[in-house]
């Protein structure tokens, strides 16, 4: 079992799989597979013995108080579904700590698995340093730092699960017992801290210094005299590489010329800001929005990035939001996870989380003062990799992250493990028939997750199948695909966008429709709610067109999608009876963006529901001079270009100049109509 739980560790950061999402999916689908067959195999061992001893922490009792929450935040979710989904990651996930607590007995199990965490994160680093020289590559059309996203996804999420690793990692450098493997550890451990400067991530530096401080303190107060002494050499060896990493650290950060003379304050504004500190707090009071609209049970574990665009839009409405410019994208995370388990799960959640936080400190704390040196010394760097977490937690989203999830409740098992202490547990011994019984019906449970995880990890297959279908045009080869990945799918969110697409280039309009309306309860963003309004202002359902794009516009879009907003709006209003109003919101639009060209269709063709000829036709060869100018511009640039022009230049003046085509020949038509 040690064995097959290090494995896991060793494996779940380093894997991506080429045909899946994203990183993160993967290794999540990975986990709750991997999970169940370590559960299932920890059983079969139990079986085999006739009885099975389960060890309780003490912190599991409100991890269940913190699950119950998040079914309960069901109660006002757009999506049941999506809320289920989200607990049973969690559950699983906060299994394996259980799980850990149980099966690492001892010193030597505990240094299998912090070995193969360590090992994890070696090659993890190399391949992000081999991406950051250009060795190996990176995400398409990156490079040098952008390219460094190792097997993470992205770099702050590489420089997290090096940092949570790093101080556990410690332990392996006072438990062995020859100079090479303690050499091998420092070099690990070195490699780390270079790593985690070169991805530039101040929450990931900020973090190591508090927690750094935090564990000096813990030294004073739990002193570990007898292994610091033995380890006083490699520890001060460790010390003085730190020291000229941070020092490079701050030599490549620090502002240079007049900034150099500014207040330290000003350098840490600077540095906030260079860091997308503004941003977080945009996500953060949007956050604290959901929780005021539900306080007790919150929008529903894991709907912060459904419920984000209607929060932005009741969040720039006040006091707060008119001091931010709108030019924040639309964010799947809070940014923090404690903001965001308010905003989720509500008071309730945030209760039961803080009632987990004080009972592992209070778990730990016992176990301290009553260790020995060198467990004590183990212990308070197993706390300080939590801690490292948690602190870290304050301007990310680290629980959201698999291998950082994983380096959590791992650390957090072998603290509470029967290695380090046997109190702060409660003991269930089960045997015999009920034992069994208990034994089958975890089986079951763990054998139903692996199957929804193996179904998920099909359906978003055929998605992403049926994506590049559409994406080239077959759009009746992708409505198959993603019709297909629905059948599989216990929650799906942007298949129903994407088949709606589709279903609209077929002429399947009310199934489009229906699809596209049901990405409101659980893929809301930018592209949704336009291709959904602009769906219902072409079939002659402007009044219902009014609340998506209501919704859209008061949430400050991108640039790119303001202005369709905006003409959309206007055409709706004209539709439901205010063309007067339609006009000047058109005309007020051609002025702010001067060559976007379609509004003219609209524009003029209300002027012809008018009788109004004249204006119309004016209206109508205005945007026809204007298509022929964006027409001669685009030919100019691939001109320019020539044989330098990239496929996806091509491509994208490709789309511009039929997409013109087609609103010239519309033109056209329309002023050959006028009497």
């Amino acid at each position: 079992m040690v064995g097959a739980l290090a494995a896991v560790v060793f494996v779940l950061p380093l894997l991506i799989w080429p045909g899946l999402t994203d990183y993160n999916y993967t290794k999540t689908i990975a986990g709750l597979i991997a999970i169940a067959l370590l559960w299932i195999a920890w059983g079969v061992q139990a079986w085999k013995r006739g009885s099975w001893t389960i060890r309780i922490p003490w912190v599991l009792l409100p991890v269940v108080g913190l699950l119950a929450a998040a079914l309960l935040s069901s109660v006002h979710a757009a999506s049941p579904r999506l809320v289920m989904q989200s607990a049973v990651v969690m559950a699983s996930f906060a299994s394996l700590t259980l799980l850990t607590a149980n099966v690492c007995r001892t010193q030597r199990a505990v240094r299998w698995i912090l070995g193969a965490l360590v090992a994890s994160g070696v090659l993890a680093a190399i391949y992000g340093l081999l991406q950051y020289a250009g060795a190996l590559p990176g995400p398409d059309g990156t490079a040098g730092l952008q390219a460094l996203v190792s097997t993470m996804g992205n770099r702050n999420h590489l420089g997290g699960f090096l940092l949570y690793a790093f101080f556990p990692a410690g332990i392996l450098l006072f438990r062995s017992r020859t100079w090479w493997s303690k050499l091998l550890v420092l070099l690990a451990l070195v490699l780390f801290v270079v790593t985690m400067v070169l991805v530039q991530q101040t929450g990931v530096r900020i973090a190591f210094v508090l927690v750094t401080v935090a564990l000096i303190v813990g030294g004073l107060i739990f002193p570990a005299r007898a292994p610091i002494r033995a380890n006083r050499w490699w520890i001060a060896t460790l010390v003085g590489l730190f020291l000229i990493g941070a020092s490079i650290a701050f030599v490549g950060t620090r502002p240079q010329g007049a900034e150099a003379s500014s207040s330290e304050a000003s350098w840490l504004a600077t540095q906030w800001e260079a860091n997308s500190g503004r941003a977080r707090t945009w996500d953060w009071w949007i956050g604290f929005d959901m929780l005021r609209d539900h306080p007790l049970t919150g929008v529903g574990l894991g709907l912060y990035k459904v419920e984000f665009i209607a929060s932005r839009a009741d969040f720039l409405a006040t006091p707060q939001g008119q001091s931010y410019d709108r030019t924040f994208s639309h964010a799947s995370q809070a940014h923090n996870e404690y903001v965001q388990a308010a905003a989720e799960m509500g008071v309730v959640g945030l209760a039961m989380l803080g009632a987990l936080l004080v009972t592992l400190a209070v778990s730990l704390w016992k176990r301290l003062r009553r260790a020995h040196d060198a467990i004590r010394l183990d212990l308070l760097l197993l706390t300080a990799g939590i801690l490292t977490f948690l602190t870290h937690g304050v301007v990310s989203f680290p629980a959201h992250v698999v291998g950082s999830s994983l380096v959590l409740v791992v650390l957090c098992g072998l603290a509470l493990s029967p290695a380090y202490g046997t109190k702060q547990a409660f003991i269930l011994r089960l045997r015999g028939a009920w034992g069994r019984a208990i034994h089958v019906a975890l089986t079951g449970a763990a054998l139903a997750i692996a199957t929804f995880a193996v179904c998920d990890a099909y359906a978003n297959a055929l998605m992403e199948r049926g994506i590049a279908e559409i994406q080239a045009g077959r759009y009746s080869a992708g409505e198959t695909l993603l019709q297909r990945s629905l059948a599989f799918d216990f929650a799906p969110r942007q298949t129903f966008y994407y088949l709606g697409i589709a279903q609209i280039q077929l002429g399947k309009l009310d199934a489009a429709q229906d699809n596209l309306a049901r990405c409101m309860t659980r893929f809301v963003d930018e592209a949704a709610l336009l291709n959904y309004a602009n769906l219902l202002v072409n079939t002659g359902q402007s009044d219902q067109a009014l609340e998506p794009l209501t919704l859209l516009l008061d949430s400050g879009p991108r640039s790119d999608v303001e202005p369709r907003a905006r003409y959309l709006y206007a055409m709706a209003i004209s539709e439901t009876g205010d063309p007067a109003s339609a006009i000047g919101l058109i005309e007020t639009l051609l002025m702010e963006y001067p060559e976007y060209e379609t509004p003219y269709i609209g524009l003029g063709g209300i002027y012809a529901s008018m009788d109004r000829w004249e204006e119309a036709r004016e209206t109508y060869e205005a945007g026809l001079a204007l298509i022929a100018s964006l027409e001669k511009s685009i030919r100019s640039k691939i001109r320019r270009l020539g044989d330098d022009i990239t496929s996806e230049q091509t491509a994208t003046y490709t789309a511009q100049l039929v997409r013109l085509s087609a609103e010239r020949d519309v033109l056209n038509e329309r002023l050959n109509e006028i009497p």
